[in-house]
This record gives C-alpha cells, structure tokens and sequence, in this order.
C-alpha cells in the first residue's frame, strides 16, 4: 500500500496490492484523496488496503508501507495526540477482525 502527495496539503492518491500466500495477485486499488498531506495520504492507503482486505475474506494481512511515521503511528497505542486519530481508530478496529 502507497500513499503520496505532491507536497503538503497538495492533490493527493493512494493504492495497493493485495497479494496471496504465493505471491498471486488477489486484487489492487487505487483512488483520489483530494488534497491533503503525503501521511494522511499513506494513512489512507493503509485503511482502503485493510478494508479491501476484508471485503475479499483475507483472514491473515501482512501490512507493507514504505514510511516509518506510518508504522510509528499504527503501533502507538495513544491516538489522543494525532491528528489523524480517527484514521488511525479505524485501522486499529480493523486489525481486530480476525
């Protein structure tokens, strides 16, 4: 999953790959976010990817992102601090799917 944006606050998109246990393609995505920043971007892209996940049934999700603010943010237990605590609330509701 990718998020990016051409600065902050600038025309933003996210999108992802969902792969199986062999590496075979399951199902991707894409979409626009409109403006906003390239963490909120990656933040997005990690919440489509999670819900597109459980669409397709997938019980087991290895997350893979290339911005270490994103896992900060996603292994945190304090949302109270972010601005982007209702993103975050939501992944961390996804993750107890299961």
């Amino acid at each position: 999953m990718d998020g990016s944006a051409r600065g902050n606050l600038d025309p933003a998109g996210a999108g992802g790959v969902l792969r199986g246990d062999h590496r075979e393609w399951i199902i991707g995505f894409s979409e626009h976010l409109g403006r906003c920043s390239a963490i909120k971007a990656e933040l997005r892209a990690v919440l489509r990817g999670m819900k597109v996940a459980k669409e397709v049934a997938t019980r087991k999700l290895w997350i893979q992102v290339d911005s270490m603010a994103v896992v900060n943010l996603l292994t945190t237990r304090s949302l109270r601090h972010s601005e982007h605590s209702g993103i975050l609330q939501q992944c961390k509701n996804l993750m107890d799917w299961g």
